[in-house]
């Protein structure tokens, strides 16, 4: 797909709607094309809707999206992309997986957007491929399926496969691909059309650098915040954090409180909770599960903590 030159026109590209997706997401992959369409005079690209039933699919802003034609009368197409969000794991159908089974082998190129390539890999099209997927899924989704290389970018582009993580690179996405079939020169018209002025390359991080999110430059607080980052399942002592970083715990809780107005103890709690919150909300693993993974040495102690924090039971974020 990327880098030819279709052998017709239009491009037929459907795009597989899997309840949960993200509306922003699709909107960000359906404007470019539109927008091709119309600076070009041509119809370069055509695309349908495409759900498992047909009819209204429900979107992760809680907004019903109306689809063009359920997946048993779909005729086939040249290219696939599967949208999907919330929960992927819960969504798999075997009607589903062999659907899309059944397009790879055809030849269909198959795209992934947002946690669509855990979709895809669940599938087995993913094998010894490249691919991404929103950061919060991808650790979980890697050791999930450990034949395909799952890395951070914001899109990888592997033989007939393709994936970016959802959200704004739908839009680099398809510049990329107007880009690639046709010139430059269309793809910045595009790009001016929707008032974009900065592209972002394909390695780009997917999240706001740590620097930013703290809103400090200090090399330590930034150094100790990544050992925390790195260390959830089995956290550190604080001393050892110190240690690491050549200075007292005193030092060490100073440097916390004045950039983040909270002791490095709270703060490398929080990180866990926040942690284990999306597990809750994203994995069918059970509580104990991800008590432990977390770094919480009991399960009551995980309960309180949690509640606490969010004023609820782990149990009832599900």
């Amino acid at each position: 797909m990327f880098g030819n030159r279709p052998l017709r026109y239009p491009q037929h590209i459907g795009f597989l709607l899997v309840p949960g997706f993200s509306l922003f997401g699709l909107t960000a992959m359906l404007d470019p094309l539109r927008h091709a369409n119309h600076s070009s005079g041509r119809e370069l690209y055509r695309w349908q809707l495409i759900s498992e039933q047909g009819g209204a699919v429900r979107s992760s802003d809680e907004l019903d999206i109306m689809s063009d034609i359920a997946i048993r009368d779909f005729p086939g197409c040249d290219t696939l992309i599967i949208c999907s969000g919330y929960e992927p794991h819960a969504r798999i159908t075997p009607a589903l997986l062999g659907f899309i089974r059944q397009l790879a082998s055809h030849g269909t190129d198959i795209g992934c957007q947002d946690t669509g390539a855990y979709i895809a890999a669940a599938a087995g099209i993913l094998d010894g491929y490249r691919a991404t997927l929103h950061w919060e899924n991808l650790q979980s989704t890697a050791e999930a399926f450990p034949r395909v290389n799952f890395v951070q970018e914001l899109l990888v582009v592997d033989r007939g496969r393709f994936s970016c993580p959802g959200a704004l690179s739908g839009l680099d996405m398809m510049l990329y691909l107007i880009d690639t079939q046709h010139g430059n020169g269309l793809a910045t018209m595009v790009a001016d059309e929707l008032i974009y002025t900065h592209q972002r390359a394909h390695s780009d991080p997917q999240r706001i650098s740590l620097q930013q999110r703290l809103d400090s430059r200090n090399p330590r607080l930034l150094e100790a915040v990544k050992l925390m980052e790195r260390n959830l399942e089995e956290p550190l002592r604080i001393s050892e954090i110190a240690a690491q970083l050549r200075l007292s715990g005193r030092e060490l809780e100073r440097l916390f409180r004045h950039y983040l107005q909270q002791t490095p103890s709270t703060y490398y709690r929080n990180l866990r909770l926040d942690q284990a919150r999306w597990m809750l909300q994203q994995t069918s693993q059970s509580v104990t599960d991800i008590s432990i993974a977390c770094g919480f040495v009991s399960l009551s102690h995980f309960t309180r903590s949690y509640q606490q924090r969010f004023n609820k039971s782990p149990s009832r974020e599900r």
